[in-house]
């Protein structure tokens, strides 16, 4: 998680000239509520045109949440968040950590695809037949390191139920008596705990795909 942390700081201070980000560090082992990591950063002030700079070095640690403060909600308290430290003497901006992460979409064209194959799909169709036609013609993610979720697929008493993606970005399609559906489900219905991205639960009965929040 650290290297998130350093990712999205050189982002903020990418443009300026006073603060630059010079280390990270994480922190192996620690678990949820401790400290993950740390972000050293150097500040370089101007005073007036007629001093030279002042520089500083300071660092602060990150938990699940952002800064970690050793009271909470002590973020307000600049020495709470920020500890001075000595500066390096070879301390220069450096680049985060790559992201090489794999980051799972559902591509575009995949509703389309969908909606065809479960239409044309023999009564006699089973859930592995669906899934191996829809990954053999998946149009192919075009973003940086985006691939394309897995597809899953149930067949209950003929009626077909499909399922791609996540709490936040999920297709869901069934077939059943009255034809291929594309369903509009509420994102907190999606959700770990409740009914879920699944195939499953393109079979649901109707008002059970309607939030009661």
């Amino acid at each position: 998680m650290i290297d998130d942390y350093a990712r999205w700081a050189d982002t903020d201070t990418e443009k300026s000239t006073v603060v630059e980000l010079i280390g990270y560090e994480a922190y192996p082992g620690a678990i949820h509520g401790e400290p993950v990591g740390a972000l050293q950063f150097r500040a370089t002030i101007q005073p007036t045109p007629n001093e030279g700079p002042h520089v500083a070095c300071f660092e602060s640690q990150f938990d699940f949440w952002g800064v970690a403060t050793e009271e909470p909600g002590g973020w307000s308290d600049d020495t709470a968040v920020a500890y001075d430290i000595v500066c390096p003497p070879d301390a220069k901006r450096i680049p985060p950590p790559v992201d090489t992460r794999l980051v799972d979409v559902v591509p575009d064209g995949a509703e389309a695809l969908v909606v065809e194959v479960l239409t044309n799909a023999p009564s006699a169709a089973s859930a592995d037949d669906i899934v191996a036609e829809i990954v053999k013609r998946m149009p192919q993610p075009t973003g940086e390191r985006e691939v394309a979720f897995d597809p899953e697929a149930t067949v209950v008493d003929g009626d077909i139920g499909f399922a791609m993606g996540d709490g936040d970005d999920c297709l869901l399609v069934k077939r059943d008596v009255d034809g291929v559906q594309v369903l509009q489900v509420p994102k907190i219905l999606l959700q770990p705990g409740e009914l879920g991205c699944a195939a499953g639960t393109a079979l649901q009965p109707g008002d059970q795909l309607r939030s009661s929040h």
